[in-house]
């Protein structure tokens, strides 16, 4: 899924098609269980309270427990207008919801991901899904280089929900994630991220929008605010890649950061998970449920969204975040980490279990040990042993061998050599 200068493999599992553009209109729950109006927040010295959502309700939804059902009602409730802004849509329950929808006169819109990386056959099974509805769906990405990650949904321009979870089984009623998600109701963000989706639904540059909403491109400075809030901070992160000024501000926490990962992070996040480590940062790894959260939570305010810590998802994406300051939901955020992180092992106690130098880890299928990048195919193959099958994609227009193993994991080889290990 990654590689050297941020890359982003989003850790699913499939092949870089070419970048598309298409339509189509044919024939206990961790959901908060009250919402939280909004107050007015104290000034801060970094200025985090003073860019709270300015909004009428707002409600956490943890995953996993929720499920689909806040999406789902959500799109039940619609009058007007449905905007969906999603990197994979797979599941049933949304999309039947969806479709009911605009079958009772909704305006429905959906855009996915042009190319989602791993996933050769996703698009084409998306449109499948809606064929034969009034659901409008477009394919697209920023560019063939880059990938449309975002993931909320608009109501009515009243409603929406903005967080890291895709509408796919694992994310949602599968429980295999971990996902942050907020749910916003009135207020100007449900109409600002319509004005969004409008803009790339139509090739439009991207409109002005408030310090609330984190966009990027161009979000690495605005996530380095937020871990600055004073006090101390907690993140969950999928991706630990380069981003200078993030990474930045994560080693100037120190001690009173508190980074939760997957246990399957690489050799170069893991890496850089000690680098933070020397400066204090307190790391742990979770194996289960799998990390996707991109969730950043202080004293003063909470982020969620769809971005990573990646050059790729700073720098090149079209990923979406949302501030919120309201007190209720920075709690129920915090608690949901804290539940998680006790769970989590310590960097120190998990080496050997996931890109650590010199470490194994063992399966039915064998022992497979720590491999450095940049080695070549007959040298991963005198460590692992030959893979169960081979196969050939392509990342950003270079293409790439795949070694797979039977623990599930994955090797990538570009010009015979070795990029990216997937656990």
């Amino acid at each position: 899924m990654r590689v050297n200068k941020g890359r982003l493999r989003l850790r699913l599992a499939a092949a870089l098609a070419p970048a598309l553009l298409f339509m189509t209109a044919c024939g206990q729950a961790n959901v908060s269980p009250e919402r939280a109006a909004t107050g007015t927040a104290p000034a801060s010295a970094n200025g985090s309270a003073s860019i709270a959502a300015s909004a009428s309700q707002f409600a956490w939804i943890g995953e996993p427990s929720a499920g689909s059902a806040p999406w789902v009602r959500a799109i039940q409730q619609a009058h007007q207008s449905v905007d969906y802004n999603v990197y994979l849509l797979t599941d049933d329950n949304i999309a039947n919801a969806l479709k009911q929808a605009a079958a009772r006169g909704v305006a429905v819109r959906v855009i996915v991901d042009s190319h989602p990386y791993d996933f050769p056959d996703a698009v084409s099974k998306e449109l499948a899904m809606f064929r034969g509805s009034k659901v409008q769906v477009k394919t697209w990405s920023p560019s063939a280089r880059s990938y449309n990650h975002a993931k909320y949904l608009v109501v009515d321009e009243h409603l929406a929900i903005v967080g890291s979870a895709n509408a796919t089984y694992s994310a949602l009623d599968g429980g295999a994630n971990l996902e942050d998600n907020v749910e916003v109701d009135g207020g100007a963000i449900p109409a600002n991220l319509s004005a969004l989706f409008q803009a790339d639904w139509s090739g439009r540059p991207r409109p002005s929008l408030p310090p609330a909403l984190i966009v990027s491109p161009g979000s690495a400075a605005a996530l380095a605010e937020q871990i600055r809030q004073p006090g101390p901070v907690m993140m969950a992160e999928e991706e630990l890649y380069d981003a200078p000024d993030v990474m930045a501000a994560m080693e100037a926490k120190g001690r009173q950061l508190e980074l939760l990962l997957p246990s399957s992070i690489d050799s170069e996040e893991m890496a850089n998970a000690r680098a933070l480590a020397a400066h204090g940062v307190q790391v742990r790894l979770l194996a289960s449920p799998y990390v996707h959260a991109k969730l950043i939570v202080g004293t003063e305010a909470a982020f969620v969204g769809s971005e990573n810590i990646s050059a790729n998802s700073l720098d090149d994406n079209r990923e979406v975040g949302l501030v919120v300051t309201q007190p209720l939901v920075r709690a129920e955020a915090q608690a949901w980490f804290a539940q998680y992180w006790q769970k989590a092992k310590p960097l120190a106690s998990a080496s050997g279990t996931s890109g650590s130098s010199g470490g194994t880890s063992s399966s039915a299928g064998g022992s497979y040990p720590y491999l450095s990048l940049g080695i070549s195919e007959s040298e991963a193959r005198a460590k692992w042993g030959p893979p169960s099958s081979i196969s050939s994609t392509t990342y950003h227009g270079k293409p790439e061998t795949v070694w797979v193993y039977p623990n599930g994991a994955r090797l990538y080889f570009q010009d015979g050599r070795l990029v990216h290990v997937s656990r």
